[in-house]
């Protein structure tokens, strides 16, 4: 989701304005109705010690008085508990108001992280080993993660680790939940490794990639060979998904000069 239009925004301050107005009308009715309710009890205390003082003579105007005063204080009470009512009703109004403001946001990094063994002669092969870690920044969660490793060239090195390869037999489930948690992400995918030098893969088992949560493509090996005429094996990892389409680039990639 996106951010609310301008003129929405504006609707909302203005909502918000007119809440903090109110409950200061009615933080203010609630002061006036504690000040008013106290000096009627200071009253009724004065007119009761008028009646003991006065014991039997004009006592009946005195109860009368009593009754409109108590009347009085009780209609007090009544008007204070629908100020303190009204107050919380509107705070919880411009609660909901200020969470409704919060925009949305899509946001997610990678990067790797790893280790390299350089070759003790000429002729071996240089490792390399790592994880391609995934984290979501954003507030929305984010589906069908899908990573792309890029090799170039794409004939100078192979990545290979624990990932499993489609069509996905029900026989292997109990496999996978054990040992892989990635998989090739099409069917096609020798072709997309020996004609663009690409892995496309994505995690088994991950339905919804929540806010603040991390991915790991854990203990990727790459062998890397040396290439006439290629000065450097450059690898560049990607992360796509449903809110990304466009998709995002790590952090870093790995460069392991000739």
């Amino acid at each position: 989701m996106g951010q609310k239009p301008p003129n929405q925004q504006i609707q909302l301050q203005q909502k918000l304005i007119h809440y903090r107005s109110e409950i200061a009308k009615y933080e203010h009715q609630v002061k006036t109705l504690e000040a008013e309710r106290q000096k009627e009890k200071l009253r009724n205390e004065y007119l009761l010690e008028k009646l003991r003082l006065a014991e039997s003579v004009h006592i009946e105007p005195y109860e009368k008085k009593i009754a409109q005063l108590e009347q009085q204080l009780l209609s007090y009470e009544v008007a204070l508990e629908e100020a303190e009512r009204q107050i919380q009703h509107l705070k919880k109004t411009r609660y909901t108001t200020q969470e409704e403001k919060k925009p949305s946001v899509t946001k997610a990094q990678a990067l790797f992280t790893y280790s390299i063994l350089l070759p003790e002669t000429t002729e071996e092969e240089t490792l390399v080993i790592g994880d391609f870690v995934i984290q979501n920044l954003g507030t929305e969660a984010l589906q069908n993660i899908i990573v792309c490793i890029r090799i170039h060239p794409k004939k100078a090195a192979e990545l290979s680790g624990k990932i499993a390869i489609p069509p996905l037999k029900a026989t292997d489930q109990d496999l996978m939940e054990s040992a892989t948690e990635w998989a090739f992400a099409y069917e096609n995918w020798r072709e997309k490794i020996k004609n663009d030098g690409e892995y496309w893969i994505k995690p088994i088992h991950l339905a919804k990639f929540m806010p603040n949560e991390e991915v790991r493509l854990s203990h990727f090996y790459i062998r890397i060979k040396k290439i006439d005429g290629a000065p450097s094996t450059v690898i560049d990892g990607f992360v796509y998904c449903n809110e990304l389409p466009h998709g995002i680039s790590s952090l870093n990639n790995i460069i392991i000069n000739s």
